[in-house]
């Protein structure tokens, strides 16, 4: 039979009070305030604006704050790597920056790789492009040359590619983040008018492969390329002169 001895109300009063004493020595959240986009942070004087929503964390950190938002609390993070009082992410992946700060955005980065990912919110490669790579290197610059300055097309919300991934960017000026955007293909050619040099407008062929940004409705064609790298294809070396973007 098991006999449990009385603690005195002393011993009870000290137990309490250690236990109170360990509560309080773990990290207090900041509490942020929220306007719009803007957050505030009045422990460090930090006012965060919201990036593109195609910035991502590489890791979510251990919890900074707290702002709420129509009554619902919301936690946000440290970016591992990244100053908190510079960088912050929700859990939704949202990118936070110091307004003071200025963020070094896609058009200005210097590719470190591109990971092609399965559409899923793991980050799963199933090909690793590093310019470092002869063949690799042609293929992103033509990768990012086209989300910075391709031309938009209309996005065919009509049809169902048949091949969907994530490719997601990483700099060495930008750590801490990715750039994330999908990479489409079709089961067949899309078609699409535009304006040649004449100003007229004319129906080209745009392929079937395409970049595409759900948030801004940003929608770009490339070359298929790099879906022949995911096939294990051997790249024919292009003829001087010349480019394989349509």
């Amino acid at each position: 039979m098991l006999s449990f001895s009385k603690k005195s109300p002393v011993t009870l009063a000290l137990l309490l009070a250690a236990l109170m004493l360990l509560v309080s020595c773990g990290p207090s959240l900041h509490t942020i305030t929220a306007s719009g986009d803007t957050y505030f942070d009045k422990q460090t004087d930090t006012y965060y604006n919201v990036l593109p929503a195609a910035y991502e964390p590489i890791a979510r950190g251990e919890e900074y704050g707290k702002v709420d938002l129509a009554g619902m609390t919301q936690i946000l993070y440290k970016i591992e790597g990244l100053p908190a009082t510079e960088y912050l992410c929700s859990s939704f992946g949202d990118v936070y920056y110091d307004r003071n700060t200025s963020p070094v955005l896609f058009d200005a980065w210097e590719l470190s790789a591109a990971y092609v990912c399965t559409n899923t919110a793991t980050v799963i490669s199933e090909l690793t492009l590093s310019p470092d790579k002869e063949e690799h290197a042609p293929v992103l610059s033509d990768l990012q040359a086209a989300i910075v300055s391709g031309a938009n097309i209309t996005y065919p919300s009509y049809l169902t590619p048949k091949r969907i991934y994530v490719l997601r960017f990483t700099s060495a000026n930008a750590p801490g983040l990715y750039y994330s955007i999908k990479l489409l293909q079709y089961g067949e050619d899309i078609y699409d008018v535009v304006k040649n040099e004449a100003g007229e407008q004319v129906e080209v062929n745009l392929g079937n492969t395409f970049l595409y940004d759900r948030y801004t409705d940003r929608f770009v064609a490339i070359d298929d390329t790099i879906f022949r790298l995911l096939d294990s294809e051997e790249l024919a070396p292009t003829p001087e002169g010349e480019t394989d973007q349509p």
